[in-house]
């Protein structure tokens, strides 16, 4: 009986730990995503390393778990979203490296390519005009 209870228990803990990535989730990320770009900008601006290297940080990782589910068997929104997702870290990792380097102009261009990258993503996943 014991044994039992206890595989239940541990069943009933795996099933919500195994939660789908909900909207609350990535509102959340968004946000998260849209406080690190301005964090960063501020950094470049500031001329404050440490300030960028924090944001860009924070944008990986927000970027790194954004997902969006598919609505039907056609729609590639799911697919874009992870592409431009990778796209973003790929320029934030880019930016990272040229703040390092004290390549400021090549961190203001790959700020400009993440934040090329967000509002492409924004047109097509929430259909912007």
């Amino acid at each position: 009986m014991k044994k039992i209870m206890a595989g239940l228990f541990t069943l009933g803990a795996l099933t919500l730990s195994l939660q789908a990535y909900d909207q609350a989730e990535r509102i959340q990320d968004m946000q998260t995503m849209e406080i690190s770009m301005a964090e960063i900008q501020r950094g470049i601006l500031y001329n404050n390393k440490k300030m960028v290297l924090k944001g860009v940080e924070s944008l990986k990782k927000a970027s790194s778990k954004v997902e969006i589910s598919k609505k039907d068997h056609m729609d590639y929104s799911a697919k874009f979203a992870k592409k431009q997702a990778a796209n973003i870290i790929r320029y934030a990792e880019k930016l990272e490296a040229s703040i390092e380097a004290n390549q400021k102009h090549a961190a203001t261009t790959n700020y400009t390519k993440v934040l090329r990258e967000c509002v492409s993503c924004h047109n097509k996943i929430r259909k912007w005009n």
